[in-house]
């Protein structure tokens, strides 16, 4: 609050009660505090020996949009995340290294809800690079009562990180491609160099093997022989299709592992097996994951699983909206 002439403080909030005392008569407010004073309210208080009043400063239970926006994205940033200086009352969070995105959906909801501000994100899941701007938070007025931000702190304490970046691990990977085709040397396998190329450009220490022909115990021979070997993400590419000669998917389940899901809503590379034996990541890939550099389950998936962070069946069904990713015609 500040103090004014009382001559000063017409179209200001009186910031106190001003008493009036009539000997004998009353005594009590004569205005009361978040009046706004008017010019025949002038007279009256300087008839009560009023020459001063204290009034709500302009930002009086007030902040800034700029320092509101601030606070409020410093609020919702888990790890990971930068916060940029204001700019007409926005502010981003920028990734500060490689990793996917996380976001507390009903948090963000609940911040989103209330009057004065708005922050919007990346899809959460998203694989980002380092310094790419991945949410940015604005405030409307051009200043927010410090309710709604001390509420948004409450929100974001209660939801705690509405934003986070997990950043990828090093994982040691091994690749089989499976096929009679490559084994037989009718073929030759290409598929599984780009997806070594690709995750060697996620930083993972990868070695691609030597072909699989369709056959189970093969097939869980060499996934018992590459845990054993010290890898703990083991990737099997083909045989995911329900031929007579596909047999990736039971191979691997004859490893004992637990099964996640065999089958996700996402197009191309909806044949994606997901397991685990132990804490060690077992997956049985489409080809569509070598046929293209991007826009793939195996693009979209695979850095997450990177993070290691175990996706629920559950999750992956909700990927369902936008799972619709290439309409290229793999």
């Amino acid at each position: 609050m500040e103090k004014i002439k009382t001559e000063n403080a017409v179209g200001k909030i009186l910031g106190s009660d001003v008493t009036e005392i009539v000997p004998g008569v009353k005594k009590g407010p004569l205005f009361k505090r978040g009046h706004i004073i008017k010019n025949d309210d002038i007279e009256k208080l300087l008839s009560i020996g009023k020459h001063y009043v204290w009034v709500f400063s302009k930002d009086e239970g007030f902040i800034h949009e700029d320092d509101a926006a601030l606070t409020i994205m410093k609020a919702v940033s888990g790890k990971n995340l930068r916060v940029t200086e204001p700019s007409e009352s926005k502010v981003k969070l920028i990734a500060e290294k490689d990793g996917v995105l996380f976001i507390n959906e009903a948090g963000l909801l609940e911040v989103n809800s209330l009057k004065d501000t708005t922050i919007a994100t990346k899809r959460s899941y998203s694989f980002v690079r380092g310094e790419e701007p991945i949410a940015i938070g604005k405030v409307m007025p051009v200043e927010v009562p410090v309710s709604e931000v001390d509420e948004v702190k409450m929100i974001a304490q209660k939801f705690y990180p509405i934003i986070n970046l997990v950043p990828l691990k090093t994982n040691k990977i091994a690749i089989y491609p499976v096929g009679n085709e490559f084994v037989e040397g009718r073929r030759k396998e290409v598929l599984s160099f780009r997806v070594a190329d690709y995750l060697s450009s996620l930083a993972q220490s990868v070695e691609r093997k030597n072909s699989l022909p369709d056959d189970e115990s093969k097939i869980k021979e060499a996934g018992i022989s590459a845990l054993k070997s010290g890898f703990n993400i083991v990737i099997y590419m083909g045989g995911l299709a329900v031929d007579p000669d596909d047999k990736t998917v039971s191979g691997i389940r004859k490893i004992g592992v637990t099964e996640v899901t065999y089958g996700v809503p996402m197009w191309p590379g909806t044949t994606f097996f997901i397991s685990y034996k132990d804490d060690n990541l077992l997956l049985g890939i489409p080809s569509a994951a070598g046929l293209v550099k991007s826009d793939t389950s195996f693009h979209r998936l695979m850095p997450i699983l990177l993070t290691g962070y175990k996706l629920s069946r559950l999750e992956l069904m909700k990927m369902a909206c936008g799972g619709f990713i290439n309409a290229k015609g793999l």
